[in-house]
């Protein structure tokens, strides 16, 4: 089963089967069998896709689990199961990449503290530079960065907002290992790119070719995280197209002084899916 994440919490679900006439199937959004009878049951639409449907997804969870069944003879039986994000991107997030013009790839991110929820989307520079791009939708399409936490903000010479690597253990944070190996740093001298406002970089320790799965987001320019003769800077990979805004509201809503780790209330990403 495979689905399509729609704007406005809505997902198009498809069931990928051999098609028989004899069956008839369906897709529910909780995990509950139906009855023979269900009028949910439809027959097969070709012979490869065989159910197509949409449906409406809760947005007052963060997770939705989408149940596949197939009746045959009569008897009801369970085909797949699929886990998708409670809350998908609005239609504002999806007209951003029309007004983008751009055929990047693209990430819907979804975060906030407690109740308070901000989205965004990130359009990704795959072709100047296709390292850290390509290793941060690795991390997007495996669901690493689904509610992970927020741990470094800079709020001084430079704003950022740093996540990407860590996970709540209770009320404490806790690291969470990354699952591909470190990146060749790319410089922003090779790229072109720039660390401007609503821009994304890979975070790293003090060795240019170490960084994972961490990243930060630029909030204002800060060029001094750019490369140069002198320094080896930080790779920045995409730029904001829609709710840069929310990413400034973040960072001042962590209370503090020019450099908090670990807020308490936590800030936290909540999921993260490509859009394009």
């Amino acid at each position: 089963m495979s689905a399509r994440l729609l704007a406005d919490n809505a997902v198009q679900l498809t069931l990928n089967r051999l098609a028989t006439t004899s069956e008839r199937y369906c897709i529910r959004q909780d995990s509950l069998a139906p009855e023979a009878s269900d009028a949910c049951f439809s027959g097969p639409s070709s012979t490869s896709v065989v159910h197509s449907q949409a449906i409406a997804n809760p947005s007052n969870t963060q997770r939705a689990v989408f149940t596949a069944w197939v009746l045959s003879d009569n008897t009801v039986q369970r085909l797949a199961r699929l886990s998708l994000p409670g809350r998908t991107c609005s239609a504002a997030a999806y007209a951003s990449l029309a007004t983008a013009a751009s055929t990047l790839p693209a990430v819907c991110v979804l975060t906030g503290t407690g109740t308070a929820l901000k989205e965004s989307v990130v359009l990704l520079e795959l072709d100047k530079a296709p390292i850290s791009t390509s290793n941060f939708l690795r991390y997007v399409n495996q669901s690493f960065y689904d509610q992970t936490v927020f741990h470094r903000f800079l709020k001084s010479s430079v704003n950022v907002v740093q996540g990407g690597g860590y996970v709540l253990n209770g009320s404490a944070y806790a690291v969470k290992p990354p699952t591909q190996t470190a990146l060749a740093l790319e410089s922003t001298v090779s790229t072109g790119l720039s660390h401007t406002a609503g821009t994304i970089a890979m975070a790293r320790t003090n060795e240019p070719d170490t960084a994972t799965s961490q990243f930060f987001v630029n909030t204002t320019d800060n060029l001094g995280f750019d490369s140069t003769d002198l320094r080896n800077g930080y790779a920045v990979f995409g730029r904001f197209v829609h709710g840069l805004e929310g990413w400034a509201e973040l960072l001042s809503s962590v209370s503090g002084g020019n450099e908090v780790t670990n807020p308490n209330p936590p800030v936290q990403l909540h999921w993260a899916y490509q859009i394009q």
